[in-house]
C-alpha cells in the first residue's frame, strides 16, 4: 500500500509553550533504579487494578503508574547498559514511545512542551528543538530533519496483568504533590473523554482523516512500510481476535479477557479460537496470560511488530493513509 508522508510542519498552528505551569507541574521526571512491583502490591501502595504504563526492555517489564505519567508526560532515565532513554506519553492520543535520548552522540534532556496535530511535542534543552513524540522526528528547531532512535513501544496494563506477564516487573514511581494529584485526576478525565477538550485538541490539527471517529481507540501496528489500525469496536465484533495477512506473514491481533489493550504477534497458524481466556491456535499451541505456549506447554518467544494502543486522530496524523482493518462481512 502506498503511504503518504506527513504534511510539512505548519508553524502557524503549532503550540510551542507548555500548557501547564512548570513551577507547579514539572515538565519531566528523572527516575533512577526502580523496585519490584510485587513489593508495592504487598505494601498496598498500589492496587491490582491500578493502571500502569509499561515497556518491555532488556527482557524485563518496567512500569510506571498512569497517575504519575499523566502529570509529567516525559520520563527520563539511564538503563543498566548506561544508555540514556526518554519515555513519552500524550494524554490526548493516549500513547507514547521509549527512545534513545542521544542524537549524534549527544545526550539530550527533554521536557513536555507544546502540541502539534493535537498531540504532545517534546522539547530538548540542549538544542531548543521540538520533536514528535511517537515517530521521534524533529519537527521544528535547529535539529529539524533529525530523528530519535526508538527503543520500544509502551503498553497499557494493570498491576495484576503486569505480574502475570513478568513476576519480576520493575516499578518506577514518585510521590505526587497535592497539586499534582489534582492535576492527575483532571488529566485522567481528559484522557478518558478527550471530546471534553476537543476544541483545544483541534486547534493544532491540520490532518483530519474522517474514515473513523476522531477519538476512537484502536491498536496501531506497523512493520517496515506497512501499518494498520485495528479499531477496538471492530475487533470486539470479531470475537476479539483476527488472523490477517501483514508484512508478508500471518498476524494475530487479539484482545484477551481482562487485558487493557489488544496485542499483535506473528504466528504460524490458520485458526484461533477462545477457550474461556485461553486462545487456542493450530497444533495445540496456546496463548494464556500473555504467554505463547507450544503443545508441550513450553513457553515460546513471541515475535511482535511495533504496536500502540492509541486514538484514531493521532494514528492518522503520525502514520498518514494507514490501512484501517474492518471485520470481514
Amino acid at each position: 500500500m502506498e503511504h503518504t508522508a506527513p504534511a510539512p510542519f505548519n508553524l502557524s498552528i503549532a503550540v510551542l509553550d507548555d500548557y501547564l505551569d512548570s513551577s507547579l507541574y514539572p515538565a519531566s521526571l528523572q527516575v533512577a533504579q526502580g523496585s519490584l512491583l510485587y513489593s508495592a502490591l504487598t505494601e498496598q501502595s498500589l492496587a491490582p487494578e491500578d493502571h500502569l504504563l509499561g515497556v518491555t526492555w532488556n527482557a524485563r517489564l518496567h512500569v510506571i503508574p498512569m497517575r504519575v505519567v499523566l502529570c509529567y508526560n516525559v520520563i527520563e532515565g539511564v538503563g543498566l547498559d548506561g544508555d540514556p532513554w526518554v519515555m513519552t506519553f500524550c494524554n490526548a492520543c493516549n500513547t507514547g514511545m521509549l527512545f534513545d535520548a542521544r542524537v549524534d552522540g549527544q545526550t539530550l534532556h527533554f521536557q513536555r512542551r507544546g502540541a502539534y496535530e493535537g498531540m504532545l511535542m517534546i522539547w530538548d534543552a540542549e538544542t531548543g528543538s521540538y520533536w514528535q513524540h511517537i515517530t521521534g522526528e524533529c519537527l521544528y528547531g535547529p535539529s529539524a530533519g533529525k530523528k530519535l532512535q526508538g527503543k520500544t513501544v509502551t503498553r497499557h496494563l494493570t498491576a495484576a496483568e503486569a505480574l502475570v506477564y513478568d513476576p519480576e516487573t520493575i516499578l518506577w514511581t514518585t510521590d505526587l504533590t497535592p497539586e499534582q494529584q489534582k492535576l492527575s485526576r483532571s488529566m485522567e478525565k481528559m484522557r478518558a473523554r478527550p471530546e471534553l477538550v476537543e476544541a483545544g485538541i483541534l486547534s493544532s490539527v491540520q490532518t483530519d482523516d474522517q474514515r473513523r471517529p476522531r477519538f476512537e481507540l484502536g491498536l496501531l501496528v506497523w512493520s517496515g512500510s506497512e501499518r494498520s489500525f485495528y479499531p477496538l469496536e471492530s475487533l470486539g465484533n470479531s470475537d476479539n481476535k483476527a488472523l490477517v495477512p501483514f508484512a508478508g506473514r500471518t498476524l494475530l491481533v487479539y484482545h484477551a479477557p481482562g487485558a487493557m489493550s489488544p496485542s499483535a504477534l506473528f504466528v504460524e497458524s490458520k485458526s484461533a479460537a477462545w477457550n474461556r481466556d485461553v486462545l487456542v491456535l493450530d497444533h495445540g499451541w496456546q496463548i494464556e496470560g500473555g504467554t505463547l505456549y507450544d503443545a508441550d506447554r513450553q513457553p515460546q518467544q513471541m515475535e511482535r511488530p511495533m504496536q500502540l494502543l492509541m486514538r484514531w486522530f493521532g494514528a492518522a496524523a503520525a502514520f498518514p493513509n494507514c490501512h484501517v482493518w474492518q471485520q470481514p462481512v
